[in-house]
């Protein structure tokens, strides 16, 4: 059972991430930031967590999966931003999971429904590689909210930014089942 939402800023320090038209851990920091300003204002439990101390990769899934292997009530949401492709196109958002491919959709659907279709629903993609999505004993998710070296996903991105964060976090509130009061 979920009982609360687990998320975390991708990667360790601004550069060490995508980068293009924005800096990814930049912008996931602003929208796990903002991700989370919502879920508490929603009374959603939830964690906020950025990795400021890790000097490489390796080191930062170590710090994160140990971070939330401390309990086992949690849904573990990872905010990234994607690169690669022709960045003169659109290239869209998509959302990578382990086991919660109906949780990955919806989540790929409601960002791309967000910006009216202008972010391209890329959808579900399973990573059984990735070590977040496979040591966490939670269940996890990865969202990828668009690319960064496309102008036109930035452009979609930066002028829907709310709406973006709004509608991660009301698909987010969804998988929260607290426990009954016991009187």
């Amino acid at each position: 059972m979920i009982q609360e939402i687990e998320l975390h800023v991708a990667h360790f320090g601004n550069g060490t991430g995508a980068r293009g038209h924005i800096d990814e851990v930049t912008e996931a920091r602003k929208v796990t930031k903002r991700v989370y300003e919502i879920l508490q204002s929603m009374k959603v439990p939830s964690t906020f967590f950025e990795d400021t101390f890790s000097k490489n990769k390796n080191d930062n899934i170590g710090r994160l999966v140990k971070h939330h292997n401390q309990d086992k009530n949690g849904l573990v949401v990872s905010i990234h931003f994607n690169a690669g492709g022709d960045g003169s196109k659109a290239i869209g958002t998509e959302v990578l999971y382990y086991d919660k491919k109906d949780l990955a959709s919806r989540l790929s659907k409601a960002i791309s429904d967000a910006t009216s279709g202008g972010l391209k629903n890329r959808g579900a993609k399973q990573r059984t590689d990735l070590g977040v999505l496979a040591s966490t004993y939670e269940p996890a998710v990865l969202i990828e909210v668009c690319f960064v070296n496309s102008s036109i996903d930035v452009a979609i991105y930066r002028r829907d930014f709310e709406k973006i964060c709004q509608a991660i976090a009301k698909e987010l509130a969804k998988e929260v089942v607290l426990p009954k009061a016991t009187t």
